[in-house]
């Protein structure tokens, strides 16, 4: 009765929000998996096959958590779930995993893999990745209908800071035909790429249909306003200029050559290059570009080479879907392209999507690969795909209750189907495909292991990210809200500056020459520093002469009179003068841009408020006193250095464990690596995540729960694959006579954890 109470109380928490997104009732969802098994069980009474054995509550609690919360579940999760009595735990499970966090981290590593999803974009500025991620994340946290997900990504437009759905263009930067290749194989699963060059050489695509679809969003641009009253002022600036050598040159003898002179001289004299630079000194990548607009003149045209017979080399692209019709909408293309993509009336659309997620459940896809569709393309139980797609349009695109019919079927509670599908030959569903888990599944997995807050955020990064945001949006107001002819001024007496600056340099740096041929060792380092001191006062200069006044500007529009810029006294800066200027934005926090930043004591009142919780962890969990502050150390580690995948850059770092056991370099659309290999054996077997600094720690939850069990052969075996041991595998732990660690090392490095069974 205990262990029913404390599972209907971890029901309830995250079941809260279910409501809101559950489309069908309990009831309904069981009618609806009722029917695909109906659909499956005349397939595999047609084609002379039986549906695999039901799987055991273990077998099943162990893939439901990996598939949808993307990690095993802990020891006292599975012992809530194994022990309960309900009839419809397996159901109750499903909803709940459904409910949190840990659904959103799982999915947000699927869709990062699909989008191509990176931490840091060529030649973009960062808050655009990071606003993009952290609106993949509250898409599936708020349970975004997919057709809208898909809509609002292709009909972006606006600054990162408003729109992080305009980070899908901003992944190719200046790439429309790139991009429009990767969105009809990732949304219509359509390989239409080989199209971008002539007429596809294995399907019916022609080129000209190519470039017709690309003409809907080539007019795609990446802009960053905030200079744009500085290029009209350096425009008037000139045409001042120009318009005295037009009258010059009218009242002229000698055809307007000196006047051509005396224009160019004055030009010259402008130095407009330098003045530029110096306005965009303090601006770094906060503003490289921020923002996606669409440019209302692009044209796009056949290209040169063109030799096909349908057209000719410069002939205008006007846009035109390649099946069916696209309804206008008010005359952007892009949103016209976007609706007619991700429209229930698109059969590709539907078709695709359903798909990705049957695959994520059971596998293997209706259609293999599911991203080249042609006119022949037949799933592999046509009555069951077409039934899905049904599913999925009345159910509103909505993923999460597509996902919970799924998982309540007979055909995903079955036990696992051994074979290895191969490429053209047929599959029959009669269970999950045996799978190993992806390298985000064993990361998370061993995370789960080694801390206390599996599923925790990383609220710092996240607060990082924010302010990087936030950082952006402030200093493209700065500059846009700055008179142009006023920044322009600035940036000439800057200029002003740094020629007495480099005059002064140039003396310092030619004595430092004589002084080192002579030897003289003492007055070389003299000048050293008679040269860095120039260099901080070249920076100083610019932030005191030219961005203090844009943020003391800014200040006074945009949060009024009376209110000041603060300084984020916890912000560790950049000691390099060359990065000063970037520096000072970075901590200067200024009224409506973001949270404030909290000041030292409150950062050290929060640090000790959490040091103070987990120490009362630390005695809960039953640890004595005198080991409380080595437990609060590795909970600091934890949540440091174990934090989930999607908490991580995307991708990790070369030479990280997820890279290792085959995370994606996101460089091309699905690219993770399934297959083994020697480091990955070596990782798992020498990483410090698994060894007496990690998940081997007295202190981790993994040795916590083998420490307060009275059989530990049962506990690891719970711990790592949800299940107790059998009578054999228990005398042969026993007859080893190994330390709990080995038999840790020895599950770990076994197929039954690295698979989905």
């Amino acid at each position: 009765m205990k262990i029913t109470r404390v599972f209907l109380a971890l029901l309830c928490l995250p079941a809260m929000g279910l409501d809101a997104w559950a489309a069908f009732t309990a009831e309904q969802t069981q009618k609806a998996a009722g029917e695909i098994d109906s659909i499956l069980a005349a397939h595999w009474k047609a084609a002379k096959v039986a549906g695999n054995a039901p799987a055991s509550d273990e077998t099943f609690l162990r893939r439901i958590y990996l598939d949808l919360a993307g990690r095993i579940p802990t020891p006292t999760e599975a012992r809530i779930f194994l022990e309960s009595k309900r009839a419809d735990k397996r159901a109750a499970l499903i909803g709940e995993l459904l409910g949190r966090e840990s659904y959103a981290s799982n999915f947000s590593n699927f869709w990062a893999d699909i989008l191509r999803l990176k931490s840091h974009f060529v030649n973009t500025a960062n808050v655009v990745p990071a606003a993009y991620a952290k609106w993949i994340k509250e898409s599936l946290r708020e349970n975004k209908p997919y057709d809208q997900f898909v809509r609002e990504m292709l009909s972006a437009r606006g600054a990162g800071w408003e729109n992080g759905a305009i980070g899908y263009y901003g992944r190719d930067p200046e790439m429309p035909l790139d991009n429009m290749a990767i969105t009809t194989r990732i949304f219509l699963g359509t390989r239409i790429e080989c199209a971008q060059c002539h007429d596809h050489p294995f399907d019916k695509w022609k080129q000209t249909e190519f470039y017709h679809l690309a003409a809907y969003t080539y007019g795609n641009k990446s802009v960053s306003e905030a200079l744009g009253g500085v290029r009209d002022e350096f425009k008037a600036r000139e045409q001042v200029i120009h318009e005295d050598f037009v009258r010059e040159k009218a009242a002229s003898k000698d055809g307007g050559k000196a006047a051509a002179a005396r224009e160019k001289e004055r030009l010259d004299a402008m130095e407009f290059r330098k003045v530029l630079n110096i306005i965009r000194h303090g601006i770094g990548q906060l503003l490289s570009p921020v923002a996606l607009d669409r440019k209302k003149d692009a044209v796009l045209k056949l290209p040169f080479d063109f030799h096909q017979s349908d057209g000719k080399p410069g002939d205008v692209m006007v846009p035109r879907a390649i099946y069916g019709t696209a309804v206008e909408t008010g005359g952007d293309r892009a949103e016209t392209f976007a609706r007619w993509v991700a429209s229930a009336e698109n059969p590709a659309f539907t078709r695709v999507v359903v798909n990705r997620l049957w695959k994520k459940m059971l596998g293997v896809a209706l259609i293999e690969p599911l991203d080249e569709l042609r006119d022949d393309t037949e799933a592999m139980v046509p009555e069951l795909e077409g039934h899905l797609e049904k599913l999925m349009v009345a159910l509103h695109y909505d993923m999460r209750a597509f996902l919970a019919v799924i998982a309540n079927t007979r055909a995903y509670q079955s036990v696992a189907c051994s074979a290895e599908f191969a490429r053209g030959s047929g599959w029959h569903f009669q269970g999950p495909a045996l799978r190993r888990m992806t390298a985000e599944q064993v990361w998370d997995c061993i995370v789960a292991l080694a801390s206390h807050e599996p599923d925790a955020r990383d609220l710092v990064r996240e607060a990082r990210d924010e302010r990087r945001i936030a950082v952006s949006h402030m200093v493209y107001d700065a500059y846009l809200n700055y008179d142009g002819k006023a920044t322009v001024d600035l940036g000439y007496a800057s200029l002003a500056s740094e020629k007495s600056l480099q005059a002064k340099e140039k003396v310092a740096r030619d004595a430092e020459v004589v002084a080192k041929r002579s030897g003289d060792k003492v007055r070389e380092i003299e000048l050293r520093r008679e040269i860095g001191g120039l260099e901080r006062e070249r920076h100083e200069a610019y932030v005191l002469n030219f961005l203090t006044p844009l943020v003391a500007n800014l200040v006074e529009k945009k949060a009024g009179s009376g209110v000041r810029a603060v300084v984020d006294e916890t912000y560790k800066m950049n000691t390099n003068p060359a990065v000063l200027a970037v520096e000072t934005w970075r901590k200067t926090y200024v009224p409506g841009y973001g949270p404030a930043p909290k000041s030292a004591a409150q950062t050290e009142v929060l640090e000790k408020a959490q040091r103070q919780h987990r120490t009362l962890l630390a005695g809960k969990l039953g640890y004595p006193e005198k080991d409380h502050a080595g437990f609060v150390a590795y909970c600091e580690k934890a949540r440091g250095e174990w934090m989930r995948a999607s908490e991580l850059e995307s991708p990790a770092p070369r030479g990280h464990f997820l890279r290792t056991m085959g995370q994606s370099d996101r460089d091309f659309v699905e690219n993770a690596n399934p297959n083994a290999s020697i480091p990955q054996a070596l990782a798992l077997m020498n990483s410090d995540l698994i060894s007496a600094k990690g998940l081997l720690s007295p202190f981790s939850p993994l040795m916590q729960s083998v420490a307060r069990a009275e059989d530990k052969v049962e506990a690891v075996y719970v711990a790592l694959l949800a299940r107790k041991p059998t009578a054999q595998e228990r005398a042969r732990a026993v007859e080893a006579g190994g330390a709990i660690e080995d038999l840790v090392y020895a599950l770990l490095n076994t197929k039954q954890f690295i698979f989905i069974q």
